[in-house]
């Protein structure tokens, strides 16, 4: 579910590196959050687990665990990212922790992150403020190189822009490269958002 009354345009020297139209290049919302202005039938939606509807803010204290749900209404690759109050970003899926093919959804299936089973948790942490958390999904595998890394043994990949500007360029790009971009068509976007208090 894209929330367009949230959207900003890029700005025209964002816009220079596109190959594709500027009607059609991904634009920002006023969280800097990346969003497809092209109208899909793909849709996808992100929820925490004290907020099924993914609109309100639910509290969290440090500590305190949290679990992310999405589902897709068509099968797709979905991509979850937290950004952080302080404008970092955690790649959370996909990752080396929950399988391989562990971000490849089904249609009308909703997937819980961390799922049963899986060997991690996710606890809520520091700096305390407004986190936001992004689905991207895309009816083929993104390559996320340009955006974030492995090293070697770490199970989470780190997100190599620092701050959330330069996170959603980088996101921006890995959705429309220049080489073979990704048809505007087959991907999408949502947002849900929590706080975090001592």
């Amino acid at each position: 579910m894209n929330k367009p009354a949230l959207l900003l345009t890029l700005s025209a020297a964002l816009l220079g590196v596109f190959a594709a139209p500027a009607a059609a290049a991904p634009q920002l919302s006023t969280q800097s959050i990346i969003v497809n202005p092209t109208p899909t039938t793909l849709e996808a939606r992100v929820w925490v687990d004290r907020d099924r509807s993914g609109n309100a803010v639910p509290n969290y204290r440090v500590g305190d665990r949290i679990t992310l749900y999405t589902s897709v209404n068509e099968n797709a690759y979905v991509y979850l990212f937290n950004v952080n109050p302080d404008g970092s970003t955690d790649q959370i899926l996909p990752n080396r922790l929950s399988g391989s093919g562990n971000n490849y959804v089904r249609a009308g299936q909703t997937r819980a992150f961390p799922a049963t089973g899986d060997r991690f948790t996710f606890d809520v942490a520091g700096p305390r403020g407004l986190n936001r958390v992004l689905v991207v999904a895309s009816r083929r595998p993104l390559n996320l190189s340009e955006l974030s890394s492995y090293t070697a043994g770490q199970d989470f990949a780190t997100v190599k822009p620092t701050t959330t500007p330069g996170f959603a360029q980088a996101l921006s790009i890995v959705v429309n490269p220049v080489e073979k971009p990704i048809p505007q068509k087959d991907w999408t976007s949502d947002t849900a958002s929590y706080n975090v208090n001592y």
